[in-house]
């Protein structure tokens, strides 16, 4: 019965649990940690004041000016990346170039006090300017001596094998050229594109950016990917979740009898509030993303007033599919959602949290075995992601947080009312999860992953089991187990990076479930009078 989890309901998983925790555990946390052991995963970054500083520092001493702010953010080569990643030439690049060109880097935005700025890169590990864009003002330097001076600069900087027969100065004014064969590991090259003026009598190089380039028919490959994956999200999950909240308010009007209005009120306040700590948290990822715009600072500050606006409207979507869920499965016979007060709450919730354990640990090892799966089947790979990088985190041990707004947003719109409305429109359970499962999924292949439907694929099955879970042990249980999925995964992230405020933090969001279900269980003991609430069995075609 989905109000009265059985008490030895968690015997029927706990081997699988067990077996999966194996599976986990060597095909994820083991090579984890022989790579930090080893050294080969080195997390040991430099802190963003750091990179500041020695990129303040820089610029005052290559121009003359004096820095009057300095703004670091982490900053990759998503597409070089993911083609090293595709290539397994990770460890190769590694140890041939990151140090004097990294793939990942502190991105320093300045402001001089002339009114000028410019852009620093910084090796997160090494402290070592790797790359400089400086929008200075000075004398243009006739092309012959730029050329001179350039050609002189890149020879100190021990390019002998730069073949500058092959250089050329572009309708900007800069100086490009290409590297020998020593500088390329596959069919990559390293291209260079360099500047300078003449500032107080003397040269300075204003430009040097160095970056390996990928084969053009990769880059063609992975912006086409892209193009396809921005229209099914914007199709299949924008679209599709704005259509839904249109019927969750329309749902709760009409099957209001059923419910009340009092729901979810105080889970949509949590959700609001995880929500706007998550994103307003995350802000260093869109300025990074807009890469070297001079307004990338008032763009992340419009960002961010639209991010407060828009959370309003999407609080009261998951407001209304709480309403209209609850109302919709009641109509159809059952009661997925047991309240606080009623008879058997606290061991309801006690239960649940107790089988969410498992089906997490479950879950990982499924989501791992799949992606093993993809990348012998379709050839996955991944890549960086500057909006989803824990560098460009404000606080970063907060970062838990977003376990649970994805866990409360994503289970009351596409599991409570979404399999509740498509099970009273097809009589079927399955085809009922199968739709909302399909638009949840959507929303994800934007991720880092190429080919773009490698997380469509995951997730639609990632999304099956959670709609299973929902339909057998309710939307407690299901929330729980999403909740507890999140926060562990982003917990590895931090537990990695170290440092005690993210150890901390990720030892207590991982546990937070169980303090939840405690101190519901507690209170609800003092307080159940209502009758608990029977439902009917599931039917046969169900999860």
């Amino acid at each position: 019965m989905i109000d009265s989890i059985k008490p030895s309901e968690w015997k029927r998983f706990l081997w699988a649990a067990v077996a999966c925790f194996i599976i986990y555990a060597g095909v994820e946390i083991y090579p984890m940690i022989s790579s930090m052991i080893s050294g080969e995963l080195n997390m040991k970054v430099i802190e963003k004041s750091t990179a500041e500083n020695r990129a303040a520092a820089f610029a005052e001493k290559e121009t003359g000016i004096k820095v009057k702010s300095a703004k670091a953010v982490h900053q990759t080569d998503k597409i070089f990346y993911g083609y090293l990643s595709k290539n397994k030439l990770l460890e190769t690049y590694s140890d041939k170039f990151d140090q004097s060109f990294p793939t990942d880097t502190y991105q320093v935005d300045l402001k001089f006090t002339n009114g000028n700025y410019g852009h620093v890169y910084v090796h997160m590990q090494s402290e070592k300017i790797v790359a400089w864009n400086l929008k200075v003002s000075g004398e243009e330097l006739t092309e012959a001596d730029k050329t001179k001076d350039i050609i002189a600069f890149l020879t100190a900087q021990s390019f002998s094998g730069i073949d500058f027969n092959n250089s050329q100065i572009n309708s900007a004014g800069e100086w490009q050229g290409k590297a020998s064969e020593k500088y390329s590991i596959e069919e990559a090259k390293l291209a260079l594109t360099v500047d300078a003026i003449s500032l107080n009598g003397r040269t300075v190089i204003t430009k040097y950016k160095p970056a390996f380039v990928a084969p053009d028919d990769y880059i063609s490959y992975v912006k086409n990917q892209d193009k396809i994956a921005g229209y099914l999200t914007g199709f299949g999950y924008f679209l599709m979740s704005f259509v839904l909240f249109v019927l969750a308010i329309i749902y709760a009007v009409l099957y209001r009898r059923f419910t009340s209005f009092k729901y979810g009120v105080i889970l949509t306040i949590v959700y609001f509030i995880t929500y706007l700590i998550m994103n307003l948290n995350v802000l260093d990822g869109i300025r990074a993303s807009l890469g070297e715009n001079e307004i990338a600072g008032q763009a992340t500050m419009i960002t961010a007033i639209f991010t407060v606006l828009l959370t309003i409207p999407m609080a009261a979507s998951i407001y209304f599919s709480i309403v209209a869920g609850d109302a919709l499965w009641k109509a159809q016979g059952r009661s997925l959602w047991p309240r606080f007060g009623q008879k058997g709450y606290g061991d309801y919730v006690w239960r649940s949290v107790g089988l969410a354990y498992l089906f997490a640990i479950i879950l990982f090892a499924v989501q791992a075995v799949i992606f093993i799966g993809l990348k012998l089947s379709i050839g996955t790979w991944d890549t960086t992601d500057v909006t989803q990088s824990p560098y460009n985190i404000g606080i970063l041990w907060l970062m838990p947080v977003l376990a649970w707004a994805a866990a409360i947003s994503e289970e009351a719109v596409f599991r409570f009312f979404g399999i509740g409305l498509f099970r009273k429109w097809f009589k079927n359970t399955f085809a009922a999860a199968l739709l909302p499962t399909l638009f949840w999924a959507l929303g994800h292949v934007t991720y880092p992953f190429y080919p773009s439907s490698t997380r469509l694929i995951e997730l639609i099955i990632i999304g099956l089991a959670f709609s299973f879970i929902f339909v057998r042990y309710g939307f407690i249980t299901a929330m729980f187990t999403h909740a507890i999925f999140n926060s562990i995964a982003v917990g590895l992230s931090l537990l990695t990076i170290g440092q005690a405020p993210n150890i901390i933090s990720a030892i207590f969001f991982s546990v937070l479930p169980v303090i939840i279900a405690f101190v519901l269980k507690y209170f609800s003991h003092k307080k159940e009078k209502k009758p608990p609430v029977t439902t009917a069995p599931p039917h046969l075609e169900q999860l």
